[in-house]
């Protein structure tokens, strides 16, 4: 197939975390000569484009404006982006951040991104800076998305969230799911009797996320610790950096309920390269998001083989199926209850990691890539 099309990569809006992870991935494992794409040139920040792999049809520009700040990034999509993608002859442009402002045919956009569309989580932040980002980020992706050609989706919950929120959608849509490194993949190790722990030799749960207000983490603080005095030798870590307001409330939280730090403890976001560690030194990992598109934390502990417990609200149960036993994360009753169930009976975490470890394997990078290239080609044609 040789049809050799050209892809341009808007990605001056990725910066860190997620979105890095998922070109990174995407770009580590596509063939898009498969798809009758000869090369692809991605625009973004040099810190950015240092942290994608290099390969033979892959092309990295930076530009002076990619490196300033919010203004300086919109200054360049609207009056450099145009001319660059006509320069280099390219016949789809692709915007992985949602956002784009460049008068140009056809474009590919991907909601990764589901908070903006939800405004019972906007309204978490209160009168704030940070809702008013997520309210300016709704009119700019609703509009983005109105004038897309094709528009990529993580989760069947978050296309349907995202399409009713638009007046008007003429586009191509799909569904690709992100996938989960190889790195992260290892068996259930065996589950025990939680008479095999002590206060020296603990249960450990594991919450592994950023800290913002619809992540809850000081619901599941509560919860560990009301489990903690009735006797459950369990402890509790968190991972992740954070809003700065959340992270506030949550170390107020901690501070109120383990001062010392003897079985509560947060940590700062580990390095990517090294966080499979943390999933597989864990016994149980714990998710209490009330908005998400998709759920890589959820995807990544399900392949290290441990249980999970698991928010039931956005796209979890979509994602994780019956793979996990879930809870209200408003509510730290059912969060408590649930973690106790998971606690008091092996056999269930047994079941639940082992069907969990079999059932992430639908989840690929390879697919992925494939998927997204085919896509591209889909739109194109």
């Amino acid at each position: 197939m040789k049809t050799n099309y050209i892809i341009g990569i808007d990605a001056s809006n990725i910066r860190h975390g997620g979105g890095i992870t998922h070109l990174s991935q995407l770009f580590k494992h596509a063939n898009p000569d498969l798809s009758g794409i000869s090369r692809v040139i991605v625009w973004s920040s040099q810190k950015t484009l240092d942290q994608l792999p290099d390969q033979p049809w892959l092309y990295k520009q930076s530009d002076s404006l990619l490196e300033g700040n919010f203004f300086h990034r919109i200054y360049w999509q609207i009056f450099v982006l145009r001319p660059l993608l006509i320069k280099h002859t390219c016949n789809l442009l692709f915007v992985p951040g949602g956002s784009f402002r460049v008068k140009f045919k056809p474009v590919v956009s991907m909601n990764q991104n589901l908070l903006p569309f939800e405004w019972k989580e906007i309204f978490r932040y209160q009168f704030s800076r940070m809702a008013l980002k997520w309210i300016l980020l709704r009119y700019t992706q609703t509009s983005s998305f109105q004038k897309s050609d094709g528009i990529i989706f993580l989760s069947k919950f978050s296309q349907n969230v995202v399409l009713k929120s638009l007046k008007k959608n003429n586009a191509k849509t799909t569904i690709i799911p992100h996938g989960v490194e190889k790195k992260f993949f290892k068996k259930p190790k065996k589950q025990y009797s939680i008479n095999h722990y002590s206060i020296n030799n603990p249960y450990r749960i594991i919450y592994v996320s950023s800290v913002d207000f619809y992540k809850h983490q000081w619901n599941v603080v509560e919860a560990v610790s009301r489990l903690r005095k009735i006797g459950y030798p369990v402890t509790l870590d968190l991972y992740g950096s954070g809003n700065k307001r959340a992270l506030k409330l949550l170390k107020k939280t901690i501070s109120q309920i383990d001062k010392s730090n003897k079985f509560i403890r947060y940590n700062n976001e580990v390095d990517y390269s090294e966080i499979e560690q943390i999933y597989f030194s864990a016994d149980l990992s714990i998710f209490a998001s009330s908005c998400e598109t998709f759920g890589q934390i959820v995807t990544e502990s399900m392949a290290s083989g441990l249980p999970i417990a698991c928010s039931k609200m956005s796209s979890m149960s979509e994602l994780l199926g019956k793979n996990a036993v879930y809870f209200n994360p408003l509510n730290i009753d059912d969060i408590e209850n649930s973690i106790k169930k998971l606690i008091d009976s092996e056999k269930q975490r047994t079941s639940i990691a082992k069907k969990a470890y079999q059932h992430v394997r639908n989840y690929s990078w390879d697919e992925t890539a494939l998927k997204t290239f085919n896509f591209f080609k889909e739109v194109l044609e």
